[in-house]
């Protein structure tokens, strides 16, 4: 991944907005982006079903109520399309030395136009600003849309025995139910110190 000097100076949401396809936009969660985001993760998660991971897919299907609770409680930032509805999000939270990643979800008929790298991209221009020493997140392994995405943006395998003790606690807490821990794995991205 480049470098992201570029960034500096620049707030972390000014710097994923400049990376966006036209008509797209990120800013902060609003309570009243719950119920189209609750839609997004159940839309998101049929892909892990794709994948040989169906019971990832919430039945019954998430309510607003319940995924405001979630996001309200950590960072938040959501896209929205041209017609300003959200059709994506990222929710971060400190977590040791690291900013969190933990979750990331794309409606698929906005997904492969830069989305999902805009809002890892302001994750990290987060830690930059914040002094953090990078980003962290788990994810499943050999999925397109997981281990092999986040290692283009710069992210690297940190074996969970090896790992900060919040980290490898926060891999086992995000570890769904029924799903064996080697098809997962917790990934670290560094950035460059201030």
């Amino acid at each position: 991944m480049p470098s992201l000097s570029w960034w500096r100076g620049m707030r972390a949401e000014e710097a994923a907005n400049a990376g966006l396809p036209d008509g797209y936009v990120i800013r902060a969660y609003r309570r009243e982006d719950a119920a189209a985001l609750a839609s997004v993760e159940t839309r998101a998660s049929r892909l892990f079903a794709e994948h040989g991971f169906p019971s990832l897919v919430p039945n019954p299907p998430t309510t607003a109520r319940a995924l405001h609770g979630f996001v309200s409680a950590f960072e938040t930032f959501v896209v929205l399309n041209a017609e300003a509805r959200p059709v994506g999000y990222a929710v971060l939270h400190p977590l040791d030395r690291f900013l969190h990643l933990r979750e990331l979800a794309v409606d698929p008929a906005h997904s492969r136009r830069g989305l999902g790298s805009a809002l890892v991209k302001l994750a990290i221009a987060r830690c930059l600003e914040e002094g953090r020493a990078g980003v962290s997140l788990s994810t499943f392994r050999k999925i397109p849309f997981n281990e092999p995405f986040y290692a283009a943006l710069g992210f690297v395998e940190c074996p969970v025995n090896e790992a900060p003790p919040a980290l490898a606690q926060q891999f086992f807490a995000e570890l769904p139910p029924r799903i064996p821990p080697e098809t997962r794995l917790l990934m670290l991205r560094p950035v460059e110190a201030r």
